[in-house]
């Protein structure tokens, strides 16, 4: 049947419209197919810009002790991280080694070294020649490299700037080779090491990228005589907490003063409800610490007038340790001569404080004010009775906030 006019306007019309809105609607699907592909390549960019490193997983106060649990796994901007962030952890475990004569390890692509000279560069064979591992340059060897449980040197006594490798044994012992005197042997040498506390040089902030320039071994080598000590008798800045450094220092009455133990970390001991105690410190010493700090003590309580009083350090992570200057008595210094716990560390700190003119201020003034006051005895029995009772006050106060 023939359509009248008007339906075929109508018929036209949507259809016109039909294909109108089809048109429409498949540029927006373009266009957000389009927008979608571009996220797509922008998140692409974006991820392909990105690398893990390791950042603070908590906030960290300048001094204060960076153990290996505060470091955490973040993907970041490449662009926006310095150019020695580490991904590897060996990076930052190398942070807190150190030889036994103070030397810090470092790391490379290559693994651990010391900035120390050596005469040694390990050779890869490949190719039918020989390359040099740290600049992957080929070298031509006049004889055959000098070989080593499977390593492969040769020798560059002309080298200004060569570093010493350093190796690791699965069972975690470190050692370096040695170039024997007649040039030809290498012989295995075990270096001893300690583990040293890692601090941070300023405050950090949460999810920072630490870098070796933003941290320093700390001053506080743990040696096998080092013990956790229990202070009451100190005098104490105001806002003294735990992880300051202090040196702890005594002055007599004519405002002689001397430094008694240098950067000491301080932890202040808590209550179970977790309030703090404030007239008691805890501070690890050595043995030679130990007993300089009874005997100023002891010379502090004697002497009238005389104080033991704690110093904090402003920024502890940037500035080194003072260099302790107090002599103790006599006494004290045959204790330490005969004293089988004292060890090499602590003899030579010893042996660095007790200077010709040290010994000398003391005899002249110290030890004549000892010799001269009648009431020196006496003033160190009252001076130890009072840090006695300080000291039961305070465990008394201790074990009964336990009783909640």
């Amino acid at each position: 049947m023939a359509s009248n006019p008007m339906q075929r306007k109508a018929r036209n019309s949507f259809l016109l419209g039909m294909i109108i809105t089809l048109l429409i609607t498949g540029a927006i699907i373009v266009f957000l197919f389009l927008q979608l592909n571009q996220q797509i390549q922008a998140k692409k960019e974006l991820e392909a810009q990105k690398v893990n490193v390791y950042t603070l997983s908590t906030d960290v106060k300048s001094g204060q002790v960076i153990t290996e649990d505060m470091f955490t796994m973040l993907s970041v901007d490449k662009n926006t991280i310095p150019a020695n962030a580490t991904s590897v952890i060996d990076v930052i475990d190398s942070w807190y080694l150190q030889t036994k004569d103070g030397q810090m390890f470092n790391t490379d692509a290559e693994g651990l070294y010391l900035n120390e000279s050596d005469s040694l560069i390990e050779l890869t064979e490949q190719d039918g020649g020989y390359y040099r591992n740290d600049t992957q340059e080929r070298v031509t060897l006049r004889t055959d490299p000098l070989s080593y449980d499977g390593y492969l040197f040769m020798v560059d006594t002309n080298s200004e700037d060569s570093i010493t490798r350093v190796y690791q044994e699965d069972n975690g012992n470190y050692y370096r080779f040695r170039l024997e005197s007649d040039n030809t042997t290498i012989s295995k040498e075990y270096i001893e090491v300690n583990n040293v506390p890692v601090v941070a040089k300023l405050d950090l902030m949460k999810n920072t990228v630490v870098t070796a320039d933003l941290v320093v071994q700390s001053d506080e080598v743990i040696t096998d005589d080092v013990r956790r000590e229990e202070y009451n008798m100190i005098t104490l800045p105001v806002d003294l907490m735990t992880d300051d450094y202090v040196d702890i220092r005594v002055m007599f009455p004519n405002g002689q003063n001397f430094i008694v133990v240098s950067k000491a970390l301080v932890e202040v001991p808590q209550n179970p409800d977790e309030t703090y105690i404030s007239d008691t410190i805890w501070l690890n010493l050595r043995e030679d610490e130990i007993l300089m700090m009874s005997s100023a003590i002891v010379e502090a309580y004697g002497v009238q007038g005389a104080k033991i009083y704690a110093t904090k350090y402003a920024e502890p992570g940037m500035q080194a340790a003072a260099t302790p200057n107090y002599v103790p008595n006599q006494d004290v210094l045959a204790e330490i001569q005969r004293d089988p716990n004292i060890v090499e560390t602590a003899m030579n700190a010893i042996r660095a404080r007790i200077t010709q003119d040290a010994a000398n201020l003391r005899n002249q003034y110290i030890q004549s004010i000892i010799n001269s006051d009648q009431g020196y005895s006496g003033n160190v029995q009252s001076g130890m009775e009072t840090g006695i009772t300080n000291s039961d006050s305070a465990r008394r106060q201790y074990i009964e906030s336990m009783q909640y």
